[in-house]
């Protein structure tokens, strides 16, 4: 008799940490344009708008940082422009990621032009006040323009998960809303912080409305691939039993469910969001990394350990510095003005 043994090893992961820093600043990124627009729609306040679109500003300039450097060689990106793919959803996202960046800087560019007068911001800011157009309709166009978009944005950013079949977890349609309803609430939360910082009011109880309901499509969302197949229902179990991970993005939802409703101080408010930014950062690890954990073509699980590399940890505090100095940045040049503003005064006509 002929014994073969077969060996097998654990494979490597595709997605490094860096796509994890893509999807959560892109995705805090779309979700703030969205609600810019809600607020537009609602509150009818241009300031309070214009700190969403700061907020997506400065994501919109870190997230496609982090994608070039998961791609590794820049001149990968040249070819994208160079052997155009229209089957390759990299290769729109090529296309839609400049564009968004592009869109949110003219909408961005518009509401400062209509919030804060010239001379309140350093010399070398008065570039963006040259010219003299109908700042009404290219407001509007830039609207328009960055939420058709960050529609896209949200599209491909799943689509590029969604197309790989092999991965029962990715290919499903409930990855959208997955996508969608951990980025959107934590875009409520940091508005409604800095729109505090500024005004010293509390939102509209409607924020805490959308939070507690985009929390809960969420689990629903979960629900439904946990029972769409006994597939995606023995890797989540895969993924719990093997990972703390899920229990702990679980804990994060309950405890914004409950705080939510709380009263407005800074020091709660500061809790609050920090829960939400571990749970939108949660939900993508684990949907990007720990995923890939799960046997694919073997029949052992893909464990995967940070290290202090480039691709690793120092990748994720390379990228989470880079936010924090655009945001820094924002803030010296937008802070003194703003403060100074009377944002009840801030409606539309």
């Amino acid at each position: 008799m002929i014994i073969s043994e077969i060996l097998v090893e654990p494979q490597a992961i595709a997605w490094l940490p860096w796509a994890v820093s893509y999807f959560f600043f892109i995705g805090l990124s779309f979700s703030s344009v969205l609600v810019g627009w809600l607020i537009y729609r609602v509150e009818k306040n241009q300031y309070y708008e214009f700190i969403a679109i700061t907020i997506a500003l400065s994501c919109a300039i870190v997230a496609p940082i982090a994608l070039t450097a998961d791609l590794h060689q820049p001149s990968r990106i040249i070819n994208f422009y160079l052997n155009l793919t229209p089957w390759s959803w990299m290769a729109w996202g090529a296309i839609f990621l400049p564009l968004f960046t592009l869109a949110i800087v003219g909408y961005f560019g518009c509401l400062l032009r209509q919030v804060i007068p010239q001379q309140k911001l350093p010399k070398f800011c008065h570039i963006l006040y040259w010219g003299n157009f109908n700042l009404a309709m290219w407001t509007k166009i830039f609207r328009l323009f960055s939420l058709l978009l960050a529609c896209l944005i949200l599209v491909y950013t799943t689509m590029e998960v969604f197309v790989v079949e092999a991965r029962p977890l990715w290919h499903h349609y409930g990855l959208m809303p997955l996508i969608l309803f951990s980025a959107f609430p934590t875009a409520l939360l940091l508005c409604r912080f800095f729109i505090a910082c500024f005004t010293q009011q509390a939102m509209p109880t409607y924020f805490s409305h959308l939070i507690l309901m985009s929390l809960i499509i969420f689990i629903g969302t979960l629900g439904g691939l946990y029972a769409s197949s006994e597939q995606t229902a023995f890797q989540l179990t895969q993924l719990w039993q093997f990972s703390p991970l899920p229990m702990l993005a679980i804990i994060c939802v309950a405890a914004l469910s409950i705080l939510i409703y709380l009263p407005h101080s800074l020091l709660l408010d500061c809790i609050r969001l920090l829960i939400a930014l571990c749970f939108t950062w949660l939900v993508r690890w684990i949907v990007l990394i720990q995923v890939q954990s799960v046997a694919k073509y073997n029949a052992l699980m893909n464990p995967y350990h940070l290290t202090w590399h480039i691709d690793g940890a120092i990748g994720i505090l390379s990228v989470f510095s880079l936010w924090l100095f655009v945001g820094i940045l924002l803030w010296q040049l937008l802070s003194s003005a703003l403060s100074q503003m009377d944002f009840t005064g801030g409606k539309y006509e």
